[in-house]
């Protein structure tokens, strides 16, 4: 209800608030009891939401922030698309993963394809969707659809939220949104793996080992 909220209130533009709530209703039930990742963060049920609900928060912030910073900017930056983009980053992964008997795991799809590109296709088939139901519907209720620009740079947001081709992103954020989405979701994802290695770790001393999946120390301190 928090990331709905969220939607309307910070989406402005009608046709892309409509899109990114269709897919948050269509999988509402998934949504409610998925993991962000089968490891290293988040990795429970609910923990996609979540780790989503954290970085739409997080993008939002950035986005008001270097708007404000940056008005000169042109084009000007978009919040509606850091939003949106924030809110369906991960999308892909109600295909990538699944629950077995054993908790999260990964489906064919997501280990031939990963949720990448499963992200923007769900996206594309959403959109497409809502075109048609339009085309049906009454020419004074038609609603308004989604420009093409915009829809190209949303999707661009989904490709490029990982950064790094060994990290799965086909392309490195080229946009000055994709940018902050990818950093929001980034900040979230790390600190959530460096809480979970000053919590989990009994290494003796002021350190943790470097037995964990950021390989590396962290300080907690003079007990």
């Amino acid at each position: 209800a928090e990331l709905c909220a969220l939607a309307e209130a910070r989406i402005t533009g009608l046709p892309l608030r409509r899109l990114t709530l269709h897919l948050l209703a269509a999988h509402r039930a998934e949504l409610l009891k998925l993991p962000a990742a089968t490891r290293n963060h988040h990795a429970f049920s609910g923990g996609f939401l979540e780790h989503v609900l954290s970085v739409v928060k997080n993008a939002i912030f950035f986005a008001d922030r270097y708007a404000d910073y940056y008005p000169e900017l042109s084009p000007p930056l978009d919040k509606d698309l850091v939003v949106a983009g924030a809110i369906l980053h991960d999308i892909g992964k109600l295909r990538e993963l699944e629950w077995q008997p054993e908790g999260p795991a990964y489906t064919p799809a997501g280990s031939l394809i990963g949720h990448v590109l499963q992200g923007r296709d769900m996206v594309r088939e959403a959109a497409a969707e809502l075109t048609r139901a339009a085309e049906a519907a009454n020419e004074e209720e038609r609603p308004e659809p989604l420009d093409p620009e915009t829809m190209l740079r949303l999707e661009h947001i989904i490709v490029a939220h990982q950064r790094l081709p060994e990290w799965g992103a086909p392309k490195p954020p080229m946009t000055v949104e994709a940018l902050l989405v990818h950093y929001a979701d980034d900040l979230d994802a790390k600190l959530n793996m460096v809480v979970g290695a000053l919590t989990e770790d009994k290494t003796p001393g002021h350190t943790t080992s470097k037995k964990n999946v950021l390989m590396q120390q962290f300080y907690r301190g003079k007990k």
